[in-house]
């Protein structure tokens, strides 16, 4: 992945022993998003809604079918590449949703 602006920012990091991720996430002030790289475009976006649910079911204690059911009524998706041999896709979830559990 690449991203092809210029742009100031402030990025920050945290290890986790013992603690996976198989696509990348992105938490910012206002969304979780974790960007999902495959083709046919379905296959993008599946995987990052997938990896989205996964993140809200094991860190912020979601139920596997409500995450879902949030997601269809509040969640976002954005295509972020579709120049390279794969297609991104990125699932964004608005974080005001994840701080009334």
């Amino acid at each position: 992945m690449a991203l092809e602006i210029p742009a100031r920012v402030t990025v920050s990091f945290e290890v986790k022993k013992g603690y996976g991720v198989k696509w990348p996430r992105i938490v910012s002030r206002d969304f979780l998003m974790v960007a999902g790289s495959a083709r046919p475009l379905e296959a993008a976006a599946r995987i990052a809604w997938v990896e989205l649910i996964d993140w809200m079911v094991n860190d912020y204690g979601f139920d596997r079918m409500k995450a879902y059911h949030l997601l269809g009524q509040v969640g976002q998706m954005r295509l972020g590449n579709m120049v390279d041999p794969k297609y991104t896709m990125v699932a964004k979830c608005p974080r005001r949703y994840l701080d009334r559990l």
